[in-house]
């Protein structure tokens, strides 16, 4: 799970400076590049699911959004044209589940007593206001709005990334300090 979670941000940020610097690339390789990008992500999402146990909640999470991102990819692919009047809708909705999954780690992060769990909290409502802005703000010109996109995956990519070094550490601390005891009695 950490390594799509960290594959994803990379894709996010090196996507972003595309976005960025070349905004006047042609809509047509967005979506090609857009579709392969969440079909990948969704695959390997929908994949760490099965492989790992998928009684933990976090982990159901983490199935509905690559469901959702693979569907969203083959739906780039196939239909191009539709997706591109949609494009800004979509993205929006995207960034919002991501940025809603970051809140759930800042309230993971609550729950482990780190203090400053509280910065992913904020960077989490900060994704979810940028992505209501692509969402609600479609009549934007296509090169401010393509550079406005890029500019919210290489955040939301940057805050990814903050965040799932922060969980690490603060998890490796926690059971550093809080090993598990187990019983021989309860092992037989």
């Amino acid at each position: 799970m950490k390594v799509s979670f960290l594959l994803a941000s990379v894709l996010y940020i090196a996507l972003g400076l595309v976005l960025l610097i070349w905004p006047g690339i042609s809509r047509d390789l967005i979506c090609l590049s857009f579709g392969l990008l969440l079909l990948i992500y969704g695959i390997i999402t929908i994949i760490s699911f099965f492989v790992h146990d998928s009684r933990l909640g976090t982990f159901r999470f983490e199935l509905i959004l690559g469901i959702v991102a693979a569907a969203a990819g083959l739906l780039f692919l196939i239909k191009p044209e539709f997706v591109k009047s949609v494009i800004p809708v979509v993205l929006g909705i995207y960034i919002i589940i991501d940025a809603l999954l970051n809140l759930k780690r800042s309230l993971e992060l609550h729950s482990l007593q780190y203090g400053r769990w509280w910065v992913i909290l904020v960077l989490s409502l900060v994704s979810v206001a940028l992505g209501v802005l692509i969402l609600f703000r479609p009549g934007m010109t296509a090169d401010v709005l393509i550079m406005v996109i890029g500019g919210v995956f290489v955040y939301n990519g940057l805050s990814d990334l903050w965040s799932i070094f922060k969980i690490s550490r603060i998890t490796k601390e926690y059971r550093k300090n809080n090993p598990i005891i187990i019983d021989p009695i309860d092992i037989e």
